[in-house]
């Protein structure tokens, strides 16, 4: 054992400590910083032509996101409660309330998407994407759903349709849509105009001057001397025969129109 140790070079450990010593800040000092801190790769005029597009594409969802959210909120205080009474049409029924929540989730989306691809944050593009996916499945699970359930959907739109005769007058969102679904189809009532009979405004024992009379978007010629809007041209055509009325007003009804054009 003490020959082994004599053959050992006496300063192998102090010439290692050394050579250490002197190696590890050249080494440390010729360390490739790509090695820990690697540079992203540029991106191709393709890439930079999708980012872009993305981001101008996301932009444009996002104005009209926020424009349909304002015109939500704008609805919404112009419906406000008048002073001293109740809100006339409850919140939670509202029309006005689709267009804010619509806004909010688009414009939310679509900000995502811009932020995503001017960034390339990686969080938010994952966000956007899924957030795209959903409503792309929701979307055919729609689909899906109105195949299968046409006649409950039927019914449902009959029902909904009456609803609206009934309600015309007490909210003017629902006379907004009843005026333009008329106006557009050219159709008056469920099945025809004498529909309008069910509305007590409407009605011929009603002592309003809207008796007996139908909406003017009922009217084949909305327009006096093709111009001016005549709102008194659906009055009294419920007491007409049906040649005389179907002369005035459309005859048919917006069930079966309005079907079609779903």
């Amino acid at each position: 054992q003490g020959s082994r140790l004599v053959e050992l070079p006496y300063s192998s450990f102090d010439d290692d400590d050394d050579d250490d010593s002197h190696s590890l800040p050249e080494d440390t000092a010729e360390q490739d910083p790509g090695v820990w801190y690697p540079v992203p790769p540029k991106l191709s005029p393709f890439s930079h032509c999708v980012r872009y597009l993305a981001f101008l594409w996301n932009l444009l969802f996002l104005l009209l996101g926020l424009l349909v959210l304002a015109v939500g909120i704008w609805g919404l205080l112009a419906k406000g409660s008048p002073p001293g009474g109740e809100r006339r049409v409850p919140l939670g029924s509202d029309p006005m309330l689709l267009f804010v929540l619509v806004g909010l989730g688009a414009s939310a989306v679509s900000l995502a998407g811009c932020l995503g691809a001017c960034r390339a944050s990686p969080c938010l593009l994952r966000f956007f994407l899924g957030a795209v996916l959903a409503f792309g499945g929701l979307e055919v699970l729609g689909g899906l759903l109105l195949l299968l359930a046409r006649r409950w959907l039927r019914d449902g739109l009959r029902d909904l349709l009456l609803l609206c005769l009934l309600r015309y007058q007490e909210d003017p969102d629902l006379q907004f849509l009843v005026d333009e679904v008329q106006r557009s189809l050219q159709c008056c009532g469920l099945e025809s105009y004498r529909d309008w009979e069910s509305n007590p405004y409407f009605n011929c024992s009603a002592p309003g001057v809207q008796a007996c009379g139908v909406p003017a978007s009922c009217c084949q010629d909305p327009l006096e001397n093709g111009s001016v809007p005549n709102a008194q041209c659906g009055f009294g055509v419920l007491g007409l025969g049906a040649a005389a009325a179907g002369a005035v007003v459309h005859p048919g009804g917006c069930e079966a129109a309005l079907g079609a054009w779903l």
